[in-house]
């Protein structure tokens, strides 16, 4: 549920301050709660204030912290050791009562980190890759404003083939190089330079397919053309090309490990966290609202989910059309697979939740918030226990494929977009790469994936596998899996390419155990 809430992310809560810039005040939280994420923990850089002056960031590496304290994208912290993007933090905070700008709460964060991780870092430039939009060569096809005022960006419409249709009104070149990075990141995952010398705001539209339905269209030359960004921004008389520019970074000379001791009775400074809505209605679903939700988010016609419709927007819930078990996996943050003992009819009724809260959550917050109210209003009766479940398993082959890093470079795995997933990982162990893979190759796998390689030490290597809605052919053992040519599953990827056995097998899994709920949800 990443990005459903405000304050998803803090980067989101920093936005609107250039890299660099100093904060015009320098103010610390009043108490502070830093310690290690623990393990297994789901959280990932998610955070944000609550009420009370609770402040809350789960699961961020150093390098998230350090991205998100000078505002910067993480590619541009440079140096530091190799655990900068590996080891995760917590931290759960007090913070002063005057602290509700971004530059203040930029400033805490700074400074935390310097007090408790003793952090230092400098400003310099580095050449960096960078995509640069200049003007085509038969000129732009731009339609000069027709209002003056600030860009804006609405849902177009057009070919059909198409997913995206953006129409763009009083735009300058500029603000089309910070649109292009956040519209299209799946093509464009480099900084956007504006070349094109072009002065003034117009109008216009940009049409392109969306990642997947490109690379299929261009596997299939019998079916539509494939149109992607680039192609979209030929059509009015633009160009992006790869290059490199100077760009400033962030360099990290020194930062510890370990953060220092919290102060005593850290817990009772800390302000209370939220644990109910102010008020809440929970009914059997009223189709016809369901279905108008979703005609406002674009999906009329759809089917609809578990989870029916969700809108959260500031502080009021919106959840349309759910089952109850599709409710206990957003509320409880487990995956459908790991409930079990749940009756037939928590997976056919339908039911509506609205509700209030503060105007500001974290995802944590909102979960439990959801969790005690399905409990109170179905008298939900669950625990927890292990039982015997298909997962996947990471195996050691008869000759592993793999080169020993020099444990210099981070400790990371990055998707190198091409018609095919191209998995670069450095400095990564067997276990590190076990819990990452399944956010890259959900569509094959789900987590979690258990390391037993029983491989120590960690490795740089590369892994290529076709994405599953793209395979045009079932699975086997191609030995073109070796290389990335022709159609290949992740299974053939990691056996071929790593020398090492994906597959699933039945161990014991934490499982949710439905003990008993009421069909009929009590009054509100």
């Amino acid at each position: 549920m990443k990005c459903a809430v405000a304050g998803c992310s803090l980067t989101l809560l920093l936005a609107g301050l250039l890299p660099g810039q100093s904060p015009t005040k320098t103010l610390t939280f009043e108490v502070a709660d830093v310690h290690v994420t623990p393990p297994g923990s789901k959280s990932d850089n998610d955070g944000g204030f609550m009420p009370g002056g609770r402040f809350e960031l789960k699961g961020a590496t150093m390098l998230d912290l350090i991205a998100d304290a000078y505002h910067v994208e993480t590619k541009m912290v440079v140096g530091g050791p190799s655990w900068l993007s590996s080891d995760k933090f917590d931290i759960i905070a007090k913070a002063p009562a005057n602290a509700t700008s971004e530059e203040v709460l930029q400033s805490m964060l700074k400074n935390l980190l310097v007090d408790r991780f003793k952090l230092l870092v400098r400003d310099d430039k580095k050449e960096m890759p960078v995509y640069v939009l200049t003007v085509a060569k038969k000129g732009p096809k731009l339609k000069a404003a027709a209002k003056p005022g600030p860009p804006a960006t609405s849902r177009g419409a057009g070919d059909p083939a198409l997913n995206n249709h953006l129409v763009c009104t009083s735009y300058t070149m500029e603000a089309l190089a910070e649109l292009l990075r956040q519209a299209a990141g799946n093509f464009i995952r480099q900084p956007v330079v504006d070349k094109t010398g072009l002065q003034g705001s117009y109008d216009f539209q940009l049409d392109w397919m969306g990642w997947n339905t490109y690379n299929a269209a261009k596997a299939n030359p019998d079916g539509p053309k494939a149109v992607s960004p680039f192609d979209a921004l030929e059509v009015i008389g633009l160009k992006l090309d790869q290059g490199t520019q100077p760009q400033s970074v962030i360099v990290v000379d020194a930062v510890n490990e370990t953060p220092t001791p919290n102060p005593a009775d850290v817990a009772s400074k800390i302000p209370a966290f939220p644990t109910e809505f102010d008020v809440a209605e929970v009914r059997p679903a009223k189709p016809a609202a369901s279905e108008a939700a979703m005609a406002r988010q674009g999906r009329g016609g759809g089917q609809m989910g578990p989870l029916g419709v969700m809108d959260f927007q500031n502080g009021r819930v919106e959840i349309l059309g759910a089952t109850l078990k599709g409710l206990i996996t957003f509320a409880f943050d487990i995956d459908n697979r790991w409930i079990v003992g749940a009756p037939k009819w928590m997976e056919e009724d339908r039911f509506d939740i609205i509700a209030k809260g503060p105007p500001s959550l974290t995802d944590e917050a909102l979960t439990g918030m959801m969790k005690k109210l399905i409990v109170q209003r179905f008298k939900l009766v669950t625990h927890t226990e292990d039982q015997v479940m298909p997962v996947f398993v990471l195996l050691a082959g008869k000759s592993p494929k793999l080169k020993a890093s020099d444990g210099k470079a981070r400790s990371e795995c990055n998707i190198v977009l091409t018609d095919k997933r191209n998995y670069v990982c450095t400095n990564v162990t067997m276990a590190q790469f076990a819990e990452r893979l399944p956010t890259r190759a959900g569509a094959y796998i789900h987590p979690p994936v258990l390391d037993l390689t029983e491989i120590k030490g960690s490795y740089d290597f590369q892994l290529y596998w076709t994405p599953k809605n793209q395979l045009a052919r079932g699975g086997g053992d191609s030995a073109e899996a070796a290389t990335p040519v022709g159609d290949v599953t992740v299974f053939e990827a990691v056996d071929k390419q790593l020398g090492l056995k994906l597959e699933e097998q039945k161990h014991p899994v934490p499982v949710l155990a439905i003990d008993k709920a009421e069909r009929t949800p009590s009054g509100n």
